[in-house]
């Protein structure tokens, strides 16, 4: 079967442009502080990605699942996305106003492993929902992202 000019066309210009949006995608904002997410995520959650250096798993999930979601602006009123990247001497600012490493912030949630995608809420650093560690089928990732994504914002506005 062979297919319409313009069909290729198409298939290809969407292509490119998706090449081009990834390509041009900023990288995510890390988490510098916590207290500064504090008063600008409103009803907004933090989805922060614990990532370390080198770690392939980690870069797909950033570019594969979070900066397209990023790009989307389809999450602009529901969250606010950070990258923590651990064993690389970066510290932050927790919400109490203490100066920690990224390490031992992740260690506070249990998280020594990468990557592993926490839900918290900005005012007080708690876990709206289970943390999401590791990639056990990349081809659903994204799905069990978006759920995940959908529960912790019921969970920010307080309903069930």
């Amino acid at each position: 079967m062979k297919l319409p000019v313009s069909f290729v066309n198409y298939s290809m210009a969407i292509f490119w442009l998706c090449l081009s949006l990834s390509a041009q995608a900023s990288p995510l904002p890390l988490l510098e502080d916590l207290q500064k997410d504090q008063q600008q995520a409103g009803n907004r959650f933090l989805l922060v990605l614990i990532s370390q250096p080198d770690c392939s798993y980690c870069e797909l999930v950033e570019e594969e699942i979070l900066k397209p979601m990023q790009i989307s602006g389809h999450y602009d009123q529901r969250l606010l996305f950070r990258n923590l990247i651990i064993h690389d001497g970066q510290e932050l600012i927790d919400s109490a106003g203490n100066t920690v490493s990224a390490t031992r912030f992740a260690h506070r949630y249990d998280s020594p492993l990468t990557p592993t995608l926490l839900f918290l809420n900005p005012a007080n650093g708690e876990q709206l929902i289970e943390k999401m560690i590791g990639i056990s089928t990349p081809e659903m990732y994204g799905f069990y992202v978006e759920k995940a994504v959908r529960k912790a914002h019921k969970k920010m506005l307080g309903l069930k």
